[in-house]
């Protein structure tokens, strides 16, 4: 008996001594605008899996833009073994990145997860060829933000047209009139893509290539844009803001206008801004309805990743209704699960949910969705910016654009 005891306590001893298995590491890129809400379902996460950690990358200077996140994942897809195995991924990306990317079908057939609670566009958006690339963590769609304790005290109501929008702006001086996002990145295609839509215009055809930049009505639009800062509308800086931006100036208290994402909310309540600003679609300056860009993000695993079953666990968890949820609360950002627009917790934080659920299905607009995403929109990017910068005509930028663009996607629109 004494030698079994004997036996028995060393083995325990072994046991406490012997050298755990060190975690497994898993990095993603986030702007800096995410980082609390995920460090708060990242520990959640942690706790059920304590052997893996997350590690969240960002620069809390740049905050890193969308079209900084796309390079860097874009160059890691070149390494032998990603730094990144979690893909974090805008809503246009899943086409450009799918040859470096595993398909995630398998790992949904085997584990039998239901699609069915998430948006169905937000789910065929990461579709290609049959497979899936990406599944949707957060939806997103453009909206208008505006002061409505000042347009009540000036008993006005929205302006429809530019000329609505530039009366109102005069009459209500000094207060500056629209911020938007007119920087060189993506976020000036998402602003452009709202109002070219409004107005009917189509950038390109997914399907056969069609391009329409150099349409009168699409001249028009990018024509607009240099209005806004010509007559004073939009502040001549305006070329210079993204997001981050036009936010802070907007908080200052002395604007009517900003167009910008739902997450916006969350900071203007903290503000004095609380109870006076409400939210609408975009300008259409067209007398009908505003069309919201739609983004979002989701994920997917890189090819080159070196813990890709790993990565699906975290994956599976990040995109759970009650990570979803918990991610919502902590940031004004939109569920992709369409359970969550009317969640008694949500909705008593975000009373306007229900209405943004009904902006995503009803009055929102896409991307193309094209291989050659990327490419093309650096060509508008560059129209646009020539155009507010006063290099180019709208007429002159629209054709170079529409020139460059076919160029791209020549094979795509001779069925290549």
């Amino acid at each position: 008996m004494l030698a079994l005891a004997v036996q028995v306590l060393c083995l325990l001893l072994w046991g406490l001594t012997w050298p755990q298995s060190a975690p497994i590491n898993l990095s993603f890129v986030v702007p800096q605008d995410e980082v609390q809400p995920w460090e708060t379902v990242i520990t959640g996460f942690e706790k059920a899996h304590p052997n893996i950690r997350i590690n969240l990358v960002t620069d809390p200077e740049t905050g890193y833009t969308t079209d900084q996140r796309e390079a860097i994942y874009t160059a890691d897809f070149q390494a032998d073994v990603a730094q990144y195995d979690l893909v974090y991924m805008d809503i246009v990306w899943p086409l450009q990145f799918a040859d470096r990317l595993h398909d995630l079908t398998p790992y949904i057939e085997q584990d039998e997860l239901d699609l069915s609670g998430f948006l169905a566009t937000e789910v065929a958006a990461g579709e290609a060829d049959g497979r899936l690339y990406r599944l949707p963590m957060r939806a997103d769609v453009g909206v208008l933000y505006y002061r409505q304790d000042l347009l009540k005290q000036a008993r006005m109501t929205l302006p429809n047209t530019l000329t609505e929008l530039s009366q109102m702006v005069n009459v209500l001086r000094p207060s500056v009139g629209y911020l938007w996002q007119g920087s060189r990145y993506e976020g000036l295609v998402a602003n452009f893509v709202e109002v070219m839509r409004g107005m009917g215009a189509t950038w390109i055809e997914p399907t056969t290539g069609a391009v329409g930049l150099d349409t009168a009505t699409t001249i028009k639009a990018a024509t607009l844009l240099k209005q806004l800062i010509q007559q004073s509308i939009s502040p001549d800086e305006v070329i210079t803001y993204t997001e981050k931006d036009g936010l802070q100036r907007f908080m200052e208290g002395q604007t009517l206008f900003l167009r910008g994402w739902p997450y916006f909310w969350e900071e203007i309540q903290r503000s004095e801004l609380a109870d006076k600003v409400a939210i609408a679609l975009p300008f259409s300056f067209n007398n009908t309805p505003g069309i919201g860009c739609r983004g979002g993000w989701g994920f997917g695993i890189a090819q080159n990743a070196a813990h890709p079953d790993t990565a699906w666990e975290a994956i599976k968890y990040f995109t759970s209704e009650a990570a979803q949820k918990q991610f919502v609360l902590a940031s004004g950002f939109l569920p992709s699960r369409s359970s969550l627009f009317q969640d008694p917790d949500i909705v008593a934080k975000y009373p306007q949910m229900p209405l943004l659920l009904n902006y995503l299905e009803n009055s929102s607009t896409f991307r193309p969705f094209i291989k050659e995403y990327g490419a093309a929109s650096e060509i508008l990017q560059t129209a646009l910016g020539d155009v507010l910068s006063g290099q180019r005509t709208a007429e002159t930028a629209m054709q170079w654009a529409q020139t460059e663009t076919e160029k791209l996607l020549r094979p795509l629109s001779q069925g290549g």
